[in-house]
């Protein structure tokens, strides 16, 4: 479970408009155009997809980042940490 999804609340059945940025060493790597997911699961595991893909990467050079996901007024909701394989 990811820490600060409890703040998506978002019961409607229109889809929510996300982003999914990435954040290394203080330096943002925005997502500019979004996606839309229909519940807070939905937007934890595309978070926790990105980092683990980053994370397995040929390189590490995202490990130590994170995705940070944010609604359309720019509130960062929560974020997931990039990690490297063990």
């Amino acid at each position: 479970m990811v820490d600060g999804i409890g703040l998506l609340d978002h019961s409607g059945a229109d889809p929510m408009r996300l982003f999914f940025d990435l954040l290394k060493h203080e330096s943002p790597t925005y997502d500019f155009h979004g996606h839309h997911v229909r519940k807070p699961d939905d937007a934890a595991q595309i978070a926790e997809l990105i980092a683990a893909d980053l994370g397995w990467s040929e390189t590490s050079e995202w490990v130590g980042s994170q995705v940070v996901v944010r609604d359309t007024a720019g509130k960062m909701l929560f974020a997931v940490p990039i990690v490297g394989a063990a």
